[in-house]
């Protein structure tokens, strides 16, 4: 083992560049073992934490044992080898007889229950992640990374009350919502959760695409049975994109499925689901299976608030150690105002701009990234456009607008005009100013700053201005 104060050391480094819940998850109980002069072995419970260390942090391992001990590293992920019982790894838990990447299950996943194993594995945070052979859980998708709003606060507690108690409080729990909107993200952070508070649980999470095309090998390959010991088996069963089944004539798949969902609620087990549509709009799904999507709790996922997607961008500032200045992040929760997935899109877009042009993140350079994206309108808004929809609203003529008139009946409609053409248009202060009655500079400053300032403490005018935004995306 390596002196405690390196390990330290090494570890320091390593915190500094991960986010507190990658590092928590993945280095609070690694150990380094130094087997040779420039040989590092990092001893692993099993094949897929070796897989996952070698794909996302080998470079990164070997960039902190540099930077402290001044020397090239070649570091080993090693697992111990299959046939001593009583063999421990260096985390103190069971080595897995069978350590091999072949589970012998259908292309699908594996469970929460290892390979030749009467009981989960084990590792950082004291569970062992769920391994699905198309990928594993995220480990960002997590209830600590979820910004809860008005929009989404009921769908994420049930989903929390499920996760935490399942299959005692809502049984099964349907969650709906366009895409973007974060039913992944609630899905997998109740599998996270569930197995942080009970890793012995037998746990599948996949996609409805997967189940389908795991029941068609059954199928092709004589192994029915085996398929539904596999499923109806599970103590918790979480299914992304349930809509699939009702894409073409899956009937043999309903079928199945509906034998599966009886099964395991019959027997309390949880069921967690999500779909881009209620239960009831799903196209070519049986009557029965809507009736039983029905049965727990359906909850739906609205689009973001513009509250929440500032919170959202705050919050992937902050992840992500970067700071944006909220006229920026103004202008991204304006811009990109549907999907979640896609504002965070667009915040990497802005952040990975300012990394590779060596700029400064500001509202010109977030203008600059993002000027091929919008709403659903297809021309770009012009400060023409903008002085229409804001005096058609505040009922004034766009004349007065463009005038030196100072009485706030037109003085603060022509600010909120300037706020929105500064920030909706690639227009310069000089442009805008010229655009609103020849005001210089200076006054074009002092008008956004003012609207940014109500826009922070005034939730009615929040509304307000979305509002605007909206007219003029349309």
């Amino acid at each position: 083992m390596l002196a405690p104060d390196i390990k330290n050391k090494i570890l320091d480094f390593i915190k500094q560049r991960l986010d507190k819940e990658q590092f928590k998850t993945w280095f609070t109980q690694i150990e380094f073992v130094e087997t040779a002069e420039n040989d590092i072995q990092v001893p692993l419970p099993n094949v897929y934490y070796r897989d996952w260390y070698e794909k996302n942090y080998k470079n990164l391992i070997i960039s902190a044992l540099k930077q402290v001990l001044d020397r090239e590293y070649k570091i080993y992920f090693l697992v111990a080898s299959p046939g001593n019982k009583n063999q421990t790894d260096l985390f103190g838990l069971p080595v897995p007889m069978n350590t091999g990447t072949q589970t012998g299950l259908p292309d699908g996943l594996t469970p929460a229950v290892g390979p030749g194993q009467s009981e989960p594995l084990k590792g950082p945070k004291q569970i062992r992640p769920v391994i699905n052979l198309r990928g594993q859980l995220n480990p960002h998708y997590t209830f600590d990374r979820f910004v809860v709003g008005a929009c989404n606060r009921l769908a994420h507690a049930a989903t929390l009350a499920v996760a935490e108690n399942p299959s005692k409080a809502y049984n099964p729990l349907f969650i709906h919502g366009a895409v973007g909107l974060g039913k992944t993200h609630l899905l997998q952070a109740a599998c996270w959760t569930a197995l942080e508070k009970n890793p012995r649980l037998k746990l599948y999470y996949l996609s409805c695409e997967n189940f389908v095309n795991d029941y068609i090998s059954a199928v092709k390959r004589g192994a029915c049975e085996e398929f539904r010991n596999k499923y109806r088996s599970a103590d918790i069963l979480a299914i992304d994109d349930i809509h699939f089944l009702g894409v073409g004539e899956k009937i043999g798949s309903q079928e199945e499925f509906f034998h599966t969902f009886n099964a395991l609620h019959n027997a309390q087990k949880q069921i967690i689901l999500s779909s881009d549509s209620p239960p009831q709009e799903i196209p070519t799904l049986t009557d029965r299976l809507v009736s039983r999507f029905k049965w727990g709790m359906v909850v739906r996922l609205d689009p973001p608030t513009f509250e929440l997607r500032m919170a959202i961008l705050k919050q992937k500032a902050e992840l992500k150690r970067v700071s944006v200045p909220d006229d920026t992040l103004n202008f991204i929760a304006t811009l990109i105002d549907s999907n979640i997935r896609e504002l965070e899109g667009g915040m990497n877009k802005v952040i990975a701009s300012a990394s590779l042009l060596g700029r400064p993140i500001n509202l010109a350079l977030a203008q600059e990234a993002l000027k091929d994206t919008g709403g659903t309108r297809t021309s770009p808004i012009s400060v023409n456009n903008i002085q229409e929809v804001v005096s058609n609203y505040f009922n004034i003529k766009i004349a007065e607008m463009q005038s030196k008139k100072r009485v706030k009946s037109v003085s603060f409609p022509r600010q909120v005009g300037i706020y929105l053409a500064r920030t909706l248009t690639d227009r310069s202060l000089e442009e805008i100013g010229a655009a609103f009655g020849g005001k210089d500079h200076t006054t074009v400053m002092y008008s956004v700053e003012k609207i940014k300032h109500r826009l922070h403490r005034d939730k009615e005018f929040q509304s307000t201005v979305n509002l605007l935004i909206s007219d003029l995306k349309k």
